[in-house]
């Protein structure tokens, strides 16, 4: 998270945040902080926070089909704290239900081998939206009967308010577009796709002199996966499993495959 007087930005995993951050970090004299990293509004003290409603508050999104294999060759690279937490068992100990969670890292591991390998890919996301959802801690303050995916968990977790108090009311797709609509605080979305002349956009809002602008958006991206294009790892299951349990996020912010 990075706070500023006038701006809050929440980042969400494998969006180009790391890029955002930079960026936001080398503006002269705009002296706002980072605190913590993908951390949502409640991980944060009010006297850190302060008002958010004199903030523009700022957010990121990605295709979720290109998404997950974003997220999933970072992984391969063995990078990323979701890697960390599924193929290392000393994160076990900082959970408090271990019995619950990481049936086997091997597993995990077994599906993080090869970036270059689409059957891989197929496998781990269906274990991500499947058969190994309760491996993951970014569902349990949704309800688990609710038929969405990981990306579309993260982005609620991360971008409405009171979702400690409200997840586990949320068990239809429909529940989900309904609570977005009604607690999602975000002003501005900076799309993926197109994060520079998003960025730009941004600046230009917060009153950043034009030259200055052009030297920051110079900087090269950070923290990008290694693998191909994403339509190369899905087939038409897969293809069709995204759609299904990110549909919220897919109809919301108007993505194709």
């Amino acid at each position: 998270m990075f706070i500023q007087n006038k701006l809050l930005y929440l980042e969400l995993h494998k969006t180009g945040c790391s890029h955002v951050l930079k960026v936001l970090t080398t503006i002269p004299n705009f002296n706002g902080k980072i605190i913590g990293k993908h951390n949502a509004i409640y991980d944060v003290p009010q006297e850190q926070l302060g008002d958010i409603n004199t903030k523009l508050k700022v957010g990121n999104i990605r295709n979720p089909w290109d998404w997950y294999v974003s997220l999933w060759a970072f992984g391969c690279m063995k990078k990323g704290g979701m890697y960390e937490q599924l193929t290392n068992k000393r994160w076990i100990n900082k959970l408090k239900n271990p019995k619950k969670l990481f049936r086997s890292s091997a597993e995990w591991i077994a599906v993080y081998a090869n970036s270059e390998k689409p059957a891989l890919f197929r496998e781990w996301l269906k274990m991500v939206l499947q058969s190994h959802r309760h491996d993951l801690h970014e569902y349990k303050r949704i309800n688990e009967q609710a038929p969405i995916g990981l990306l579309t968990s993260r982005y609620i977790n991360l971008y409405t308010s009171d979702i400690q108090k409200n997840g586990k009311q949320l068990q239809t797709s429909s529940d989900i577009v309904s609570y977005d609509q009604a607690n999602n605080f975000i002003d501005i979305f900076l799309h993926n796709e197109t994060l520079d002349q998003d960025i730009i956009s941004l600046l230009i809002k917060l009153g950043i002199d034009e030259n200055i602008i052009h030297q920051l958006i110079q900087a090269p991206k950070t923290n990008t996966s290694k693998r191909t294009a994403y339509q190369d790892y899905y087939d038409e299951e897969t293809k069709a499993l995204v759609n299904r349990m990110d549909r919220f996020i897919i109809e919301k912010h108007h993505y194709t495959f």
